[in-house]
């Protein structure tokens, strides 16, 4: 009898070859800096450059195709998606996690332990322009009809992020704008409230600048995101303030319980947005972004310090990209 041929040894997959360029958020940056690590890691053969200038930075360089991955802290505005479209870019909008924007001071400030939006708002907004001490803003807060009590007098000295950073902008919109369209209680009709953030203080687009701004002043002010005020406030740099959303109400610390919940009132999503055309031609990209979106990938999220979005919400994320459906699939 004729021998047998031996089976065919099945043919093991090209490995992954290529480079891939993320840009964008700088709170989103640690989840998917460690993300490439591990991805890395396992495909040698890809090398994977992360950075995080901010989200307005990385979406002009998405939407203008010069990368297939930019991340955000907030939503692609629809001034940055018209550039995407005038440019034949389609999108995958992924949502990622949840972060809560933590309101900060040094660990030696023992004046302060809660603030309302109406006293960020006194503080921060563009009508404290020239304030330099915390009590300069209770004239203001008299004026505005508010009812939290006085500020300490003390020298300001403010340290954020600047206008590149979609952490500014959901900073402003969830706390600077809720106080200007009545949301937090006070009379918008008696007279005018600003929308903006003050332009005089000290900005970055890096968070551990600003963490070694908020240490520098004991009785400095500032806000970045979650996990880079929590690795502050362990390492004695910096304190996270309560916050309440009306004056008189509740004080809460941001926490991942709190944040999870939305209990914490300066609670946020964070996105990644991916190219639809290059992820379909680069065997890399695609991969990636499954390691990303698969159970091992989102472990990054908790590992850097954010939390989790809920079971509902992260199904229909890994839905989203698994069926590669483009547009706005969260925000609009």
């Amino acid at each position: 009898a004729a021998e047998e041929e031996p089976a065919e040894e099945p043919a093991e997959a090209p490995a992954l070859e290529g480079s891939i360029a993320v840009s964008g958020s700088s709170t989103v940056f640690p989840i998917v800096q460690k993300q490439a690590e591990e991805f890395a890691a396992a495909n040698p053969g890809v090398a994977i450059s992360v950075d995080g200038p901010g989200s307005g930075d990385g979406a002009a360089l998405f939407c203008d195709g010069e990368i297939p991955i930019g991340n955000a802290s907030r939503a692609y505005k629809d001034s940055e998606l018209e550039t995407c479209a005038a440019n034949g870019i389609e999108f995958i909008e992924i949502r990622r996690g949840i972060d809560g924007i933590s309101v900060i001071t040094s660990a030696n400030n023992n004046a302060v332990e809660c603030v309302s939006f109406s006293q960020i708002y006194a503080l921060l907004s563009e009508e404290a322009t020239g304030f330099d001490s915390w009590a300069d803003a209770n004239a203001l807060l008299a004026e505005m009809g508010s009812t939290a009590g006085e500020l300490p007098d003390a020298p300001l000295d403010i340290f954020g992020p600047g206008e590149e950073s979609g952490t500014f902008d959901s900073f402003g919109e969830i706390v600077i704008e809720a106080v200007a369209k009545g949301k937090t209680g006070l009379d918008t009709e008696a007279r005018d409230f600003v929308k903006t953030i003050r332009p005089d203080y000290t900005s970055s687009p890096n968070d551990n600048v600003i963490i070694e701004g908020i240490a520098s002043s004991d009785t400095s002010l500032g806000w970045v995101g979650f996990a880079f005020a929590k690795e502050a406030e362990e390492a004695g740099e910096a304190k996270l303030l309560a916050v309440a959303k009306e004056d008189g109400g509740e004080c809460v610390v941001p926490t991942p319980e709190t944040i999870a919940s939305a209990d914490f009132p300066i609670s946020r999503f964070l996105y990644t947005y991916v190219n639809a055309e290059m992820a379909d031609s680069d065997p890399a990209v695609a991969a990636f972004v499954d390691y990303m979106m698969s159970d091992a990938g989102l472990e990054s999220v908790t590992a850097v310090g954010y939390i989790d979005l809920a079971e509902a919400d992260q199904q229909l994320a890994q839905s989203v990209w698994a069926n590669r459906i483009t547009g706005r699939s969260f925000s609009g």
